[in-house]
């Protein structure tokens, strides 16, 4: 009996001496590199927004702009889709779009636009200057681009999401076309 305790007791301490498994990811984990995560934009009910705003959540960062032909409403409807397939965890997820246009993405064209893929999204504006300091920031390439149409210009720029965890911190890049089951599974582990 004395063996069978001692051999229990040195079980125990093997499993709880164990370090914890780290959890894989199908975005790439940026966790280490480090990233100024700091803006100050307006949301397109006029409020001042921060990344603070939003502790406690799993915040989807993503860059883009209104008139975007493809990339951007194809993101956007990804990301619609991956918040019902979280079904009761969404709440815990804030997606927020920050325009690349600020010219032509106002308050109003933001508060119009965003809402149509899921009313929990939020949309941030700013000057040219505030958002070309978080492009920076997040290392973000944009460039207007003259298209010879109506509106006189598109915008080039990266896709991809940052994934930033409950304590404000970026843990994640996923790619462009990344699928929403994919989406949903890494941002459930950080729930």
């Amino acid at each position: 009996m004395k063996k069978i305790l001692f051999l229990l007791s040195v079980l125990i301490c093997l499993v709880a001496c164990q370090k914890p498994q780290e959890q894989s990811f199908i975005g790439t984990d940026i966790g280490s590199v480090p990233i100024n995560t700091s803006f100050k934009l307006h949301d397109f009910n006029g409020h001042i927004r921060t990344l603070d705003d939003f502790k406690g959540k799993v915040v989807v960062l993503f860059f883009g702009f209104t008139h975007c032909p493809d990339i951007c409403p194809t993101t956007m409807i990804d990301l619609k889709k991956t918040m019902t397939l979280l079904k009761d965890k969404a709440s815990a997820v804030q997606v927020i779009f920050i325009t690349l246009d600020p010219a032509r993405d106002n308050e109003a064209v933001l508060k119009k636009f965003i809402p149509t893929f899921n009313d929990s999204f939020i949309g941030l504006t700013g000057s040219e200057a505030d958002i070309d300091k978080v492009a920076s920031q997040f290392k973000i390439f944009y460039k207007k681009v003259d298209d010879g149409s109506k509106a006189g210009y598109t915008i080039d720029h990266s896709a991809g999401l940052y994934i930033i965890n409950k304590d404000g911190k970026v843990k994640l890049h996923m790619s462009n076309g990344q699928k929403p089951e994919e989406m949903a599974s890494d941002l459930a582990k950080l729930i």
